[in-house]
């Protein structure tokens, strides 16, 4: 017999940690520089919010684009893929709104 993976389970692990939907919803809005996000995401360490960039970079979510002018920008911009994601993390504000 064979397991049918759940889809809401594989997304669940993708992105369920609390920094990493935080971090895609702020990209969701506009592109972002590591310290734009470090105070847009009060309370999150540097270590946490550079791993979070890694893994989410790593699984295709998020691009790292650095623009060579002077001085250096590094900047953080969701993928295609992550786009995707923009109208569930929307609904998930609704939500919030209406029963929070």
């Amino acid at each position: 017999m064979i397991k049918e993976i759940c889809p809401v389970t594989e997304t669940i692990k993708l992105i369920g940690k609390k920094w990493n939907l935080l971090i895609l919803k702020n990209l969701s809005e506009e592109s972002m520089s590591f310290n734009e996000l470090k105070r847009n995401l009060n309370g999150i360490s540097s270590k946490t919010l550079s791993e979070s960039l890694a893994y989410l970079s790593k699984e295709g979510l998020i691009v790292r684009n650095v623009k060579v002018n002077s001085p250096i920008r590094v900047e953080y911009s969701l993928t295609k893929k992550a786009n995707g994601l923009k109208p569930v993390l929307e609904d998930m504000g609704k939500w919030g709104k209406k029963w929070l």
